[in-house]
């Protein structure tokens, strides 16, 4: 029978500290629930920037570092291949994206710098571009993470309401793999404002619901849950916050995947979190 959690994770790795980051978190996750791991690495015959360098990686060269990746997983017990894919003719976060399509993954992991949307636009960021190209959960890790993860984890779940709760209460639930694991449901109260000021407050009515419809969902499932209410705010500093407070391991989120114009001109909280926090960002599947 199989254990909650992720069951099929996709790794891409291109060497990068980000991506050495995103490799040990996915080993935590794989080694508590079983899972299978394909790591991934996409090669071009063109020339690349790394480190502010341009240079040309050689295929022998991309292929020891997927042999290594797998080399690691397996040492900690874990099954995991690789695969080398040809990126010349293609961006490299819809490379990725196929490659999760054809390994039937239920979680993508990869690194990301958490730059800004107008950034990362202009930067052709693989993270972005995985992110809006597939529909299962993916989780984001900034190179920077250097706190170790509790066992049993503390997961934030970050709700909105509407059709995103259901699909980020199954992404925290797997994240909860471990038992005794924890999740804190967070919910940031809504306002809006216009020329003349509020428009529309969220009622306490609408926060209860939100916030208790993922507990009771989660409380279902057999995860200790807890649940916190934030006043109006920024929302992703505000979520940044809680999981700064609470040592969160991984925060969860809904996504609605807007493309980057999307999300520029709307506005991301997901591209948001990423900046303001540390914490790895667990975006949840497609609603």
């Amino acid at each position: 029978m199989k254990t909650r959690g992720f069951h099929r994770i996709l790794l891409a790795t291109d060497g990068t500290p980000q991506a050495e980051a995103a490799a040990h978190l996915a080993t935590a996750l794989a080694e508590s629930s079983g899972s299978e791991i394909r790591v991934v690495h996409c090669w071009s015959m063109q020339v690349r920037q790394r480190h502010g360098v341009r240079d040309v990686e050689m295929r022998g060269e991309a292929e020891k570092l997927i042999a290594d990746a797998v080399d690691r997983l397996r040492a900690f017990g874990l099954e995991a291949d690789g695969e080398l894919i040809d990126s010349t003719s293609t961006h490299a976060g819809t490379a990725i994206a196929e490659a999760a399509r054809k390994f039937d993954a239920d979680l993508v992991v990869v690194g990301t710098r958490g730059l800004s949307d107008l950034r990362s636009m202009f930067e052709h960021g693989v993270s972005n571009q995985v992110l809006t190209s597939v529909s299962c959960p993916v989780l984001l890790v900034r190179e920077d993470f250097a706190s170790a993860l509790h066992e049993p984890s503390r997961v934030l779940l970050a709700v909105a309401g509407g059709n995103d709760i259901g699909p980020a209460v199954r992404a925290a639930t797997a994240a909860a793999s471990t038992t005794g694991s924890r999740v804190l449901v967070a919910h940031v109260a809504q306002a809006m404002f216009g020329a003349q000021g509020i428009a529309y407050v969220e009622s306490e009515e609408e926060i209860q619901t939100t916030i208790e419809t993922a507990a009771a969902m989660l409380r279902a499932l057999g995860v200790t849950t807890g649940t916190r209410v934030a006043t109006p705010g920024p929302v992703a500093r505000t979520i940044a916050q809680i999981a700064s407070e609470w040592q969160a391991d991984v925060i969860v989120i809904g996504s609605s995947r807007l493309g980057n114009l999307g999300s520029i001109v709307l506005g991301s909280v997901t591209h948001d979190l990423v900046r303001e926090t540390r914490r790895p960002v667990l975006v949840a599947e497609r609603s």
